[in-house]
């Protein structure tokens, strides 16, 4: 019997390329995002940072000018969401010494550990964002997906000063109450006690305030994850978008267009992932779904800028135009009539399920999707995925996340396998895989 998930996964799918591309790659955790005040996190064989550096090829502006951008584009991306992680921790770190003032504990703070750990640390990110960002472009030059929206869009809020400050000042105040509750171990007290949300839901998962119930929680989100991954948690994303664009082919080669499918986004959060989706099948219709009613009109002011800036005089119906719909749902009983979607994608979500919501969740997908259709689950890398992280990876574990170490070693194939589907291809984006699985026809 194999030892690690990714042996069983082996055994199931198609393996795109990409999952050999990451296997194998030397890799770390760093120790900021650890409780243990314990040193320096293993850095294997990472190579030294000017090594990392030297070996980077930037494309020509002249001779590839679109691969340069994008290239230009995403290492901007890593320094400025790279330096937000560095002052998120810097701003805990000043927090912490004002306490210690007062009569608080002489420990480490994490600001500390990552300024001992801080070459290897961008050595690691730096060579982990140049893999990712040549696959994005690969799949960009197939014709899987279009190139970044808000990458192209001149006009986009993330170009605004006034925007950008605006929402690190936020995200600086949210990372520092963050840090000091996952330092101290205690999350947040859920404010709200309710009969209407699943016990598993209440947990206010990686110390975030307000857990998944407020507007101030859906608004700082996006620009925290995008910190704690180095702002490749778009990329890492957008994998998911490989396993669509196939079935799109498909669809195509037997005269169905986006037009005449119906997708389903489970727990989509803040929407953003889903404005990629939009922008890649603005004619698709789709529902986006989550839980918690503050995501979902985040996720619905998202929906509507991205239509403002790239599809201003489409008519794509829906309440406001965008051709979506909002559902708010459990995935594990999901609001919708038998088969009444073509596909089903879920980011992000199983990490946080107990194991017998997951495989009711996958029940769900099988029964909503109609025959022939797809599914689509990312999530985080498991055991074996990346094999230089077996070691570490699960002080993810730390960030308020109850049931991270067993979905680690769950045998997603097996649950999507019992509930009848057929596995299809699986793929890898850094610390990110998606599965993608057909329901017989």
């Amino acid at each position: 019997m194999p030892s690690d998930v990714a042996a069983l996964d082996a055994q199931r799918f198609a393996l795109h390329p990409s999952v050999a591309a990451w296997q194998h790659r030397v890799s770390r955790v760093t120790s900021a995002i650890t409780n243990h005040d314990d040193g320096k996190a293993e850095a294997g064989d990472m190579p030294p940072l000017p090594e990392v550096v030297r070996q980077l090829q930037p494309p020509s502006p002249l001779a590839e000018p679109q691969r340069a951008a994008h290239w230009a584009y995403h290492l901007g991306r890593l320094a400025f969401f790279t330096g937000q992680g560095f002052a998120g921790f810097a701003a805990h770190h000043v927090s912490d010494l004002l306490s210690r003032a007062g009569g608080g504990s002489a420990r480490r703070t994490p600001f500390e550990r990552l300024l001992a750990d801080a070459e290897p640390e961008l050595a690691t990110r730096l060579s982990d964002w140049s893999i990712a960002v040549e696959q994005d472009y690969a799949n960009i030059q197939s014709g899987a997906y279009p190139m970044p929206w808000d990458m192209v869009t001149p006009n986009h809020r993330q170009y605004n000063p006034t925007f950008v400050l605006a929402d690190s000042a936020r995200f600086l105040v949210e990372w520092t109450a963050i840090t000091r509750r996952r330092v101290e171990g205690r999350p947040e007290k859920l404010w709200l006690s309710s009969g209407l949300y699943p016990r598993y839901y209440t947990n206010t998962f990686h110390y975030q305030t307000d857990g998944w119930f407020s507007a101030w929680s859906a608004k700082v989100y996006e620009h925290s994850t995008e910190a704690l991954f180095g702002g490749l948690q778009d990329i890492m994303q957008r994998s998911a978008l490989l396993p669509i664009a196939d079935f799109m082919r498909e669809a195509r080669a037997h005269c169905r267009t986006p037009s005449s499918l119906r997708l389903l986004e489970v727990a989509a959060g803040t929407g953003r992932f889903h404005t990629f989706i939009k922008d890649a099948y603005p004619d698709l219709p789709s529902v986006v779904s989550d839980l918690s009613p503050f995501y979902l009109a985040r996720a619905r002011s998202n929906l509507r800028y991205w239509r403002s800036l790239r599809q201003p005089s489409r008519q794509l119906g829906g309440v406001d135009d965008t051709g979506t719909e909002f559902l708010q749902t459990a995935a594990e009983a999901i609001a919708a009539p038998d088969e009444s979607f073509d596909v089903v994608v879920c980011v992000y979500l199983f990490h946080e399920l107990p194991e017998p919501i997951r495989r009711a969740a996958v029940s769900e997908f099988f029964r909503v999707l109609r025959p022939g259709g797809l599914a689509v689950l990312t999530d985080s890398v498991q055991l074996g995925d990346r094999a230089g992280l077996d070691k570490n990876i699960d002080v993810f574990a730390e960030f308020n996340e109850p049931h991270y170490r067993n979905y680690l070693s769950c045998d997603l194939g097996a649950l999507f396998e019992d509930a009848g589907f057929q596995p299809g291809t699986k793929y890898v984006s850094m610390v990110t895989k998606t599965l993608s699985f057909r329901k017989p026809e």
